[in-house]
């Protein structure tokens, strides 16, 4: 049997946004956030969306 990795699109569609908001609140030269609350619970979510998108698949038996 192979390891299938899943490539699910709505987690995609969920974490490409909330990287870029991510990447516009951070700033880079002294690495703070803008919105320090708000860019905590982006950071867990865009966590989350990465693991579910590239999750592995469970065999069907």
């Amino acid at each position: 049997m192979k390891n299938k990795f899943g490539f699910n699109i709505i987690f995609a569609l969920i974490a490409f946004p909330i990287g870029l908001a991510l990447i516009k609140d951070i700033d880079f030269e002294n690495l703070t956030l803008k919105k320090p609350a708000l860019d905590i619970i982006y950071i867990i979510t865009f966590i989350f969306a990465i693991y579910f998108l590239f999750k592995k698949k469970q065999p069907k038996e």
